[in-house]
């Protein structure tokens, strides 16, 4: 991710003053090189000494650092933002919630069509969110503390957070489980939020499936699937049984598709996320799309509210 956070901020015409890596890395000396980067730090300690040589900083290291890297760079006050999903443990979160320089990296936040789903879901009634989270599951995974695999709190969290972006904080109420002596198979969840909107969510481990949202509201319905792309459907089309076709087939009708914008120089979402958070370093304006440390507490609790329902 370093790589594309710098192809971002040299886009926007941010200088790079400075970098810091893992003693082992093996391509912090290309990034180095290919961005013109003058200093490298030795230690999270030479950074805090030598704060006169930045002024903000982008934490997209690997997840195990990331709240280590945070924890003491959060108290120099400095705008700071790091990539998801900062840490697995709530109370980490709670260490530094109080922080209003830092923001996290959701970028799918900032997706073209998600912006456009917020915009026409505003005012609308909701009757029914469907999610569907096709995620690895590892055969031991019921030996360890957790029982959803990492990849649902590394990468899925994504997904969680777009949940909470949309619509709130939702409360997942009841579970069914597949599952073999070591693993989980398939995983159904229903939620509800204070709108009082239903959620239903499944994960169904290993099969071939897209990430995917689907949202029915006021005749119309919403999916998201991939995650970068958005169908919007309303009305029926019909077509009544032939002869080569015996049957009746009901098409719904596109309405409209967009789709996350995206080029060969940047992952969608990332570059107006750094634009957004440039913004934020110059002039303190807080854009809305923006992840708060709050944010990420709140994603995670929503993974933890499944993890408790399985244990029951």
């Amino acid at each position: 991710m370093a790589n594309e956070y710098a192809k971002c901020l040299k886009n926007l015409g941010v200088n790079i003053s400075s970098v810091i890596s893992s003693k082992n890395s093996k391509t912090v000396d290309h990034l180095i090189s290919s961005y013109d980067i003058n200093h490298k730090f030795q230690d999270i300690n030479d950074i805090l000494v030598n704060q006169g040589i930045w002024d903000a900083a982008i934490i997209c290291c690997s997840a195990e650092y990331t709240f280590s890297y945070l924890e003491k760079l959060a108290i120099t006050d400095k705008p700071i933002l790091a990539e998801k999903p900062i840490s697995s443990n709530i109370t980490e979160l709670e260490k530094i919630i109080h922080f209003k320089n830092i923001v996290v990296g959701f970028n799918r936040r900032f997706y073209k069509n998600i912006s456009y789903l917020k915009s026409e879901l505003a005012n609308k009634n909701i009757d029914l969110v469907k999610l569907c989270i096709p995620d690895l599951n590892i055969s031991d995974i019921l030996t360890k503390h957790k029982y959803l695999p990492d990849s649902v709190y590394s990468n899925s969290i994504h997904i969680f957070d777009l949940l909470l972006y949309l619509f709130g904080d939702v409360s997942w109420q009841s579970s069914v489980i597949s599952k073999t002596n070591k693993s989980i198979c398939s995983l159904s969840l229903l939620g509800f939020n204070k709108a009082n909107i239903n959620f239903s969510l499944d994960f169904p481990f290993n099969y071939p499936d897209n990430f995917s949202i689907t949202i029915y509201a006021e005749e119309t319905s919403y999916v998201i699937k991939p995650i970068e792309i958005l169908r919007v459907f309303k009305g029926m089309d019909i077509q009544e049984p032939s002869g080569d076709i015996p049957h009746r087939i009901y098409k719904p009708r596109l309405k409209n598709l967009i789709v996350a914008e995206s080029n060969e120089k940047f992952k969608p979402g990332l570059h107006d996320q750094v634009e957004s958070f440039i913004e934020f370093c110059k002039y303190k304006t807080f854009d809305y799309r923006l992840a708060t440390i709050y944010d990420a507490k709140c994603a995670l609790n929503s993974i933890i509210n499944i993890e408790n329902l399985i244990k029951q």
